[in-house]
């Protein structure tokens, strides 16, 4: 048994994983689009800005293969989240073999815009909407 603490990527690895799951457990009976609500907004707050672009990537990655039935153009957030999913596929087409650490690793323009909405304070909501239109898309 090791008693070596993980990696600074494996703990952001092993976080966004969780959010991600109670995220999405959250919005299983939510509305279509999903709608924040004042549990999600607090938890988004607290969470820590790499954690939050780590979620973006992983939720980006796995809506990546989901068909689009909404319009996504019809706010910030669904523009943000149909353009991660479409890095995440294009990812996927030039990085045959790669799998989604290195997607939520990588250096591509998902990962920047990722990085600026998770890291501005000013758009938490607009990165909290983002992360969870992802989910919703990548768990429907």
């Amino acid at each position: 048994m090791s008693t070596e603490p993980p990696s600074s990527a494996q703990y952001l690895t092993q976080e966004a994983r969780s959010l991600f799951q109670l995220l999405a457990a959250h919005l299983k009976d939510a509305d279509s689009p999903p709608r924040m609500d004042r549990w999600s907004v607090e938890l988004w707050a607290v969470t820590e800005p790499e954690v939050r672009r780590h979620l973006l990537l992983l939720a980006a990655w796995e809506a990546r293969t989901a068909a689009w039935n909404e319009p996504c153009t019809d706010g910030i957030e669904g523009q943000y989240a149909q353009e991660f999913t479409q890095c995440a596929s294009s990812w996927v087409r030039l990085h045959p073999g790669e799998d989604v650490d290195a997607f939520c690793t990588g250096q591509h323009p998902a990962a920047f815009a990722a990085s600026s909405l998770a890291f501005d304070r000013d758009d938490l909501l607009v990165s909290l909407a983002t992360a969870l239109r992802l989910i919703a898309h990548a768990t429907s």
